[in-house]
């Protein structure tokens, strides 16, 4: 407690630490569902980054589709090409063309999932105080959080059964069946994880 003469004041007024230590504690805590739908959709972001350069599909374990190429391993040898490669002599175009809408998609889930966070951050620090917006942009965030959590996982979704339909395609049922692989698979619980607590973090609300 502080005693602070006022010279255009009558008598003293009082400053307390106390009260500035009362506003701040009626700030609500983050909820559960909150904090582990900021860390799941952190961690799909991370996850779609990281996947722009590993395979997201597998054939025999030997050949790996990512969104920019395959990638062949056999006996300690790996070679990669991207999927305009395999336009011209001696290529297969239709992989080529299933190849690029593959890359397209997981791109626009990339674009989407980072654009998901910024709304998450915005909003959050508005509603927090911490950052001032303009009534459209808080309204924007508000909105398009689902949406772009939605569109992140469907674009993934729909990239793994473009490029499993291409395999199969182009390569039949000789080699082996085209499967996601573990990084595929894994990066997918992960967005339906998010899709879910975000659906539960608008429930809340």
């Amino acid at each position: 407690m502080v005693k602070i003469q006022c010279p255009h004041c009558d008598g003293e007024f009082e400053w307390s630490e106390e009260s500035k230590a009362r506003v701040r504690s009626d700030s609500e805590p983050m909820s559960g569902i909150k904090a582990g739908s900021h860390a799941i959709h952190g961690a799909g972001g991370l996850m779609l980054l990281i996947g722009m350069f590993s395979g997201w599909l597998t054939v025999g374990g030997f050949l790996d589709a990512s969104p920019f190429g395959m990638k062949a391993s056999l006996y300690g040898f790996s070679e990669s090409t991207g999927w305009f490669n395999f336009f011209g002599d001696g290529g297969d175009s239709v992989l080529a063309i299933f190849g690029i809408i593959f890359m397209l998609l997981a791109i626009i889930a990339v674009v989407s999932q980072i654009t998901h966070l910024v709304f998450r951050c915005v909003y959050d620090m508005s509603e927090a105080g911490k950052l001032e917006v303009s009534m459209q942009m808080a309204y924007i965030s508000y909105q398009y959080r689902w949406h772009t959590s939605l569109i992140a996982l469907a674009c993934s979704v729909a990239g793994v059964v473009v490029m499993e339909i291409g395999l199969i395609i182009a390569f039949g049922m000789e080699l082996a069946f085209p499967r996601p692989s573990l990084f595929g698979i894994f990066l997918l619980l992960v967005l339906v994880g998010q899709f879910v607590m975000m659906n539960q973090e608008l429930a809340e609300e």
